[in-house]
């Protein structure tokens, strides 16, 4: 005779229930405080984990326990004016070392303030870690003290985003968001973090047990018991975790095919050239590599945006051109851009002649093709592309070499024009042409030059020559006015001994004028060269073309 296996089953889901039950009940009871690090000392030791030496910052509440911490592991504390600077410090320190720079700032406004830095590093492509503070857990939402949607600000300008709502959840994230920001095409993530999340436990539990009803009454006993589980939900860790190894970052690396039939096209041809793009540097501990193989390749070669410098200064190889650029690109037969788009520096593809075999050899499929399909894409880590290519090539052609020796008399054209037109005194003020010459003749083969500014910037792009490679920051394809003082920042942290020349039109400069204080007080040899023409002259001339007036010209004071 069979049994029913009904009473079985309710016995078993008796059984469940009341260990569910018991649970719960074990977890509305008062928490013992662990002796534990804090959330705080976890995300600094992390930190310090990934090789970080700086920690740009502007201080807050929120942020304290990881800041403490950080300064305690031996992590420098730079603390700016404006949440801004810390994010375009952070991007200097990625584009010149390759390591993610890290900036940590307060909660709401905090945050809010670095929106223009954190799209000006998406679209320059770099790995750039924002961390921000966050009101408690059980204070969203309730009208806590600069409490905003930060993922939802974040999100739409970051590659990842994350907040972390326990103890055991922050070493995790924050590994996980030094990974996401290197994959791939590089670019900006970010990890909010709740103060009750970092903070010390004694001093979480003792906050929310003073917040917490008093009396025996229904109503302040439920209350204590979900503040209770809660804390034990925050605090669910028995042990301190161990800190993993950082993950080693993927390179895209080319097909074997593609970069043999991309060498069989060059030696075909008669006129290439190369268009290197700041993707091309994102390789930075191979870049003696990367020169090299350039050199071994020996065909032109134009460098843009941080690739400026690449091949040195006035005595760099006979390979590496500046002028004439849109000249040399309606001429050639084959063009690879490398790193390099399509977009309005190229005036949208049509800057290189549509009779050219076009290759682009980038990271993203979509930058790849923007706005003009090419012959063949690449999708593969420019450098390592250009390091292959070398392996491939053998000499170059008489043709190759009449071409180069045509670009060489257009570049010293130019160059004489630029002597010219330098020399002519413009009687009441200073020409911007000399005053940039003089630059270029007192930098020394280590300095770092940061470009800040339209008129003034964009004359010293075409006059002053990076030394080295890896010695150029401009803000990039975002055009953002106010990076010089960050990027300066980030380029004296990871340089101390460096000489760091920053090329300001006199609007940019009004942007970074409060850290003047932080250069005193860290001691950061800066040398700010100011281009002051009284004016925001680059939109004053199209005012004056266009609409015949002068809005935009300041007036003296008396």
């Amino acid at each position: 005779m069979m049994l029913s296996s009904r009473p079985l089953l309710l016995a078993g889901a008796a059984a469940v229930g009341l260990a569910l039950l018991d649970r719960l009940i074990r977890k509305t009871r008062k928490v013992k405080v662990k002796n534990l690090k804090s959330g705080g000392e976890l995300v600094a030791e992390t930190l310090k984990k990934h090789g970080l030496t700086h920690l740009f910052v502007l201080s807050g509440g929120h942020i304290s326990a990881v800041y403490c911490a950080a300064e305690a592991l031996g992590i420098k504390i730079v603390d700016v004016r404006h949440e801004v600077t810390t994010v375009f410090a952070a991007d200097a320190v990625w584009r010149l070392s390759g390591k993610p720079g890290v900036a940590l700032v307060t909660a709401g406004p905090g945050l809010t303030n670095t929106v223009t830095a954190v799209q000006n590093a998406k679209m320059a492509e770099s790995a750039v870690v924002i961390i921000s503070g966050a009101t408690g857990t059980m204070l969203k939402g309730r009208g806590s003290l600069q409490d905003i949607d930060h993922l939802a600000l974040m999100k739409p300008l970051c590659k990842w985003t994350a907040a972390p709502c326990r103890v055991s959840e922050l070493v995790p994230a924050i590994n996980k968001a030094f990974r996401i920001c290197q994959e791939g095409v590089p670019g900006p993530v970010f990890v909010e973090l709740p103060v009750d999340v970092t903070y010390p436990m004694d001093s979480v539990v003792k906050n929310v047990e003073d917040m917490a009803p008093k009396g025996d009454a229904f109503m302040p006993t439920a209350i204590r018991g979900f503040l209770n589980w809660h804390l034990h939900k925050i605090f669910d860790l028995d042990q301190n975790p161990t800190i993993p190894e950082p993950a080693v970052p993927r390179l895209l690396a080319p097909k074997k095919g593609s970069v043999r039939a991309i060498a069989k096209l060059l030696k075909k041809s008669s006129r290439p050239v190369f268009v290197f793009g700041s993707q091309v540097m994102q390789q930075q501990e191979s870049i003696n590599q990367l020169v090299d193989s350039v050199k071994s390749i020996g065909l032109p070669i134009y460098c843009a945006g941080m690739a400026r410098g690449l091949l040195g200064g006035a005595n760099s190889p006979p390979i590496a051109f500046r002028h004439a650029r849109g000249k040399a690109l309606k001429q050639a037969d084959v063009v690879i851009l490398c790193g390099a788009i399509c977009d309005f520096r190229l005036q949208y593809g049509n800057a290189i002649s549509w009779k050219a075999k076009m290759i682009t050899v980038n990271k993203s499929w979509s930058k790849a093709r923007l706005n003009r399909p090419p012959t063949m894409t690449v999708v593969a880590d420019p450098a390592l592309f250009v390091c292959e290519l070398a392996q491939e090539m053998k000499g170059i052609s008489d043709p190759q070499r009449m071409w180069l020796k045509q670009l060489r008399e257009a570049e010293a054209a130019q160059n004489t024009s630029i002597r010219e037109k330098s020399e002519v005194d413009p009687k009441t003020l200073l020409n911007p042409l000399q005053v940039c010459l003089e630059v270029n003749k007192r930098l020394s083969k280590d300095s770092v030059l940061v470009m800040d500014g339209g008129d003034f910037a964009g004359t010293a792009a075409y006059t002053v020559e990076p030394r080295a490679a890896l010695s150029w920051l401009d803000p990039g394809v975002f055009g953002t006015l106010g990076v010089g003082a960050g990027f300066a920042m980030g380029a004296a942290a990871l340089r101390p001994r460096t000489p760091i020349w920053i090329m300001y039109g006199d609007g940019a400069f009004g942007f970074s004028l409060p850290e003047l204080d932080t250069f005193v007080r860290f001691k950061m040899g800066v040398i700010c060269v100011i281009g002051n023409d009284a004016g925001w002259t680059q939109i004053l001339r199209d005012q004056e073309k266009t609409f015949k007036v002068h809005r935009t010209k300041f007036q003296p004071l008396s």
